[in-house]
């Protein structure tokens, strides 16, 4: 049996935490020393904070600072030729079919898809965004294939189409016609001013116009979100579809969460740093219109291990650790420990302590 430490060092926890981010994982030990017996009677002991040796999971969890909001923002292309004679205002919302812009007075329609319209849309083209639109002519009622060839029942349902909102019909969609956005989405701002010209039309940027590759507007996904700024490292444990916790203001129960996006960080100190969106499901909960968020994302789990508090533990100058277990008569035996795995503020151990043991957590 190893000899009993003479010696108690108290271990006081240490959070490493990185930008936002507060880590109940990993600790740190500082050795602040003071003298104490290895047993004492009963009648001897002060009153003293005791904690139970438990069996069970250990997963180390990390909070992330996040705010409550809709996301980031995105572009719409000013791609349509024209003159901007209509927009949007901050906090609309626009639904498939529904205007996004309007140059020349024809409205832009809202079509959804993740690919933007990069080329006219005619018969004979196939790929990707040929598939977007005959889903959306589908959604919308329209008589199409669900597949990725524009044929002669898409050139008839596009035709149709036209026809209905008074566009001129040619059985080819352009950027005069509609673009591509992510689903329903919310105007976040409004780029473009009346009067500026769009597309071809718009030349260089000292021309004054929005451009080609300018935006006419920012838009972002219509439900709420948290979004918190973090570092790649820690970006690691938040990939898309992971699930996680929100806690709004800090209050309550968490919410069920699920990583939905990861982007590089639009902050101005954002550095190597990323965004991360979070999306969830507030219930029957009311949202706040702004507010403060927490993000709990968890990592490693060990299985089935002993642990107590890491106050507990006790260090010795030879780099040995001990926890005090107490007898049924109220006095305390030193026992060493090997210290493993850390996670929510208890660590793993190993040695002559069992399931239900009390031990001392000094204050």
């Amino acid at each position: 049996m190893r000899r009993p430490i003479g010696r108690r060092t108290t271990i006081t926890a240490v959070c490493l935490a990185a930008g936002l981010a507060v880590g109940t994982g990993t600790w740190a030990v500082l050795g602040l020393q003071a003298e104490e017996p290895a047993a004492a009677s009963a009648s001897e002991q002060p009153d003293r904070a005791t904690a139970i040796v438990t069996k069970g999971d250990l997963t180390d969890s990390k909070v992330f600072a996040g705010t409550l909001g809709y996301g980031s923002a995105t572009g719409v292309p000013a791609a349509a030729g024209g003159t901007i004679t209509w927009l949007p205002e901050p906090g609309d919302v626009v639904h498939r079919d529904e205007y996004l812009y309007a140059v020349d007075e024809r409205g832009v329609r809202s079509m959804y898809g993740t690919v933007p319209l990069w080329r006219d849309l005619s018969r004979g083209r196939t790929g990707t965004d040929v598939r977007q639109l005959n889903e959306n002519l589908a959604a919308l009622g329209y008589d199409v294939s669900v597949d990725d060839v524009f044929g002669p029942r898409t050139e008839r349902a596009v035709r149709q189409w036209q026809q209905d909102r008074g566009h001129r019909v040619t059985g080819v969609l352009t950027a005069d016609d509609i673009a591509f956005v992510d689903g329903a989405v919310r105007v976040a701002s409004v780029d473009g001013e009346l009067g500026q010209p769009t597309g071809a039309e718009a030349g260089g940027a000292g021309d004054g116009g929005v451009g080609a590759a300018g935006d006419v507007l920012q838009v972002t996904s219509t439900e709420r979100v948290v979004t918190a700024t973090v570092s790649q490292r820690d970006a690691e444990r938040l990939a898309v579809g992971t699930e996680v916790g929100v806690r709004i203001n800090g209050a309550g129960d968490p919410l069920r969460g699920e990583v939905a996006d990861v982007q590089p960080s639009t902050s101005e100190d954002g550095g190597n740093k990323v965004d991360v969106s979070v999306s969830f499901d507030p219930g029957d909960r009311k949202l706040p219109a702004a507010a403060s968020a927490q993000v709990d994302a968890k990592g490693t789990t060990e299985r089935g291990v002993l642990s107590v508090p890491v106050a507990a533990l006790a260090a010795g100058s030879g780099g040995e650790y001990a926890v005090d277990v107490v007898r049924r008569d109220g006095t305390t035996k030193r026992v060493a420990v090997v210290p493993g795995f850390t996670a929510d503020g208890r660590v793993a151990v190993t040695g002559d302590v069992a399931e239900g043991d009390r031990v001392v957590v000094p204050g």
